[in-house]
């Protein structure tokens, strides 16, 4: 067959064509990925997370600040103390408040067997109702426990992500300054800590500071000591604010370790009218218990008349269970020394006058002794301690450490 030049020429145009709509194909598909195949320039992926921080929006970056913010793992205290924890920072959350703080006595170095394990029983021993009111106290473990030695402070940041630093500083002359000396604890979690301080033995000498920084950023400084009246120096702000609360319970120190846990559950010592009414009948307690060491059961009546905001007279008398005739009448006067936070002490001063037992001795028969008294919460209950000389009332004896009495009706 016989080919012509148009024929052949007509062919090669129409395969020069053909190729060059593939070469267009081509270059159209390859064309987007060209800057991916330059590799002098390749992104590691850690570049690539970069790039993504940087041309990210407000958003993200909340959302990684968020996570930057995020608290510390505290340390677990038990359910109890949990509690007890809980309750002080709600008792002492004020506006202007940023940490509460205890003074808990001097400690001289006696715990041999290690701070942990010994010091819940000194504080049980020299403060028991303070521990029973706040177990928490004697749950911070040693990482929380600056020192070994001089003056014990328990402090308690309000804000449970509080930034605490705590420095050991020394008073320059030259400058009229407090030098930091040595770095004694930082954290960032909020936890109470337990901090030696006042080092030579002298209460109101500071060589401590501390600082507390909140979650808004306000910070506070402060150098743990006592003032002139043996209570906590206060930390304030320049405009006179108190920025701590002090949440030791003076009135606890030297009470009779028998009234420690009803301190502990809100008792508190009772004014002269809480004690006496306002009534001119009175008010009277009662209670039946064993008449001293006799195995024989009693009814006693206790009544105090109010006369003015120090005392006024009272009467005593009792009757056996299972008798009508009254055994013993006491009459005379009292007088009290209120402390609202502690037992209020009660001097009562009677003789017999009457009942079964009057004239069977010889001579007139008194009672002159001062009784520590806690009030229920309600106020219908009283407690009344061991005298201060070892008398006893009749409704105690020598082996009574503490006895109750209800309110009488009407």
């Amino acid at each position: 067959m016989k080919t012509t030049p148009r024929r052949v020429f007509a062919l090669l145009l129409a395969l020069v064509l053909l190729l060059s709509l593939c070469a267009c194909t081509q270059k159209t598909q390859t064309e987007p990925d060209e800057p991916k195949i330059n590799t002098a320039h390749k992104k590691t992926p850690e570049d690539q997370q970069k790039e993504a921080v940087l041309q990210s929006d407000g958003n993200d970056f909340s959302s990684q600040d968020k996570t930057v913010d995020t608290p510390p793992v505290q340390y677990a205290f038990s359910q109890e103390a949990e509690t007890s924890l809980g309750w002080l920072r709600d008792r002492i959350d004020f506006p202007t408040t940023m940490f509460g703080a205890a003074y808990l006595g001097y400690v001289g170095g006696l715990f041999d067997e290690g701070f942990e394990a010994a010091f819940p029983a000194w504080l049980q021993e020299t403060n028991e109702a303070m521990l029973l009111e706040y177990p928490f106290i004697a749950e911070i473990n040693d990482e929380h426990i600056i020192g070994s030695a001089g003056h014990l402070y328990c402090i308690v940041p309000v804000d449970e992500n509080a930034t605490v630093a705590i420095n050991r500083v020394q008073w320059n002359e030259k400058t009229q300054t407090n030098e930091v000396i040595e770095v004694l604890y930082r954290s960032e979690s909020g936890e109470p800590v337990l901090l030696f301080a006042n080092l030579d033995g002298i209460a109101h000498k500071a060589d401590t500071q501390v600082f507390i920084t909140d979650n808004s950023g306000n910070t506070c400084e402060w150098y743990p000591s006592l003032d002139a009246t043996s209570h906590l120096a206060p930390c304030t702000s320049e405009a006179g604010d108190y920025l701590s609360f002090d949440f030791t319970e003076y009135a606890w120190y030297d009470v009779p370790s028998e009234f420690a846990g009803w301190l502990s559950d809100g008792w508190t010592g009772m004014t002269a009218l809480g004690l006496a009414g306002s009534q001119s009948t009175g008010m009277g307690w009662i209670t039946e218990t064993m008449v001293e060491e006799t195995g024989r059961y009693a009814y006693f009546s206790l009544r105090f008349y109010l006369e003015d905001e120090t005392g006024g007279t009272v009467d005593l008398e009792w009757t056996y269970e299972d008798s009508d005739d009254i055994e013993e009448m006491w009459s005379g006067i009292w007088a009290i020394q209120t402390i609202p936070d502690g037992p209020s002490y009660v001097t009562l001063s009677l003789s017999l006058v009457g009942g079964n037992s009057y004239g069977v001795t010889d001579g007139p028969v008194y009672l002159c002794e001062k009784y520590p008294l806690l009030i229920s919460p309600s106020g219908t209950e009283l407690l009344v301690g061991a005298g201060e000389s070892g008398v006893c009332l009749p409704f105690m004896s020598q082996s009574t450490t503490a006895c109750v009495l209800t309110q009488a009706a009407g």
